[in-house]
């Protein structure tokens, strides 16, 4: 499975590959970037940019990470980890998805602001459980 998505002015074009599945991040940063909640899609087979390089632009926006976002229209694209430049994490609303989709999970919930919830029993992890998990997912790699 092949899933299309671009920036706003459609400079910048990519594709997901494979099953797609959607979080939410209720972080600071997120909010900031995106003006509320991040809603993120992650493809079984990763997203590849496939036109608009050169206006796809490249923000660090932490020690460990950069987001990504048109020069052009200034849409937000992806998120992606430095150690990892490969593995995109895109933004759900830049994608023709198909309907009958759920929320996967919600990231740093201590940090959602009381303004706006979401349906759903997805599961809630605090910023702490994301980070212990993401520390055992290393550790694992490592043996």
């Amino acid at each position: 499975m092949a899933i299309n998505g671009k920036c706003l002015c459609g400079a910048v074009t990519f594709e997901g590959r494979g099953e797609p599945s959607v979080a939410v991040c209720h972080c600071g940063m997120c909010r900031r970037w995106h003006g509320g909640p991040g809603i993120g899609v992650e493809f079984t087979d990763g997203v590849s940019v496939s036109g608009g390089s050169e206006t796809l632009k490249w923000f660090e926006s932490s020690e460990w990470a950069e987001r990504g976002f048109c020069s052009k229209c200034g849409s937000t694209l992806f998120y992606r980890l430095k150690q990892q430049p490969d593995a995109l994490h895109a933004q759900a609303g830049q994608f023709d998805l198909p309907d009958g989709l759920t929320i996967r999970e919600h990231i740093f919930i201590d940090d959602k602001r009381d303004y706006y919830d979401f349906a759903g029993d997805a599961p809630r992890l605090t910023g702490a459980e994301l980070m212990a998990r993401f520390a055992a997912e290393q550790e694992g790699k490592s043996e």
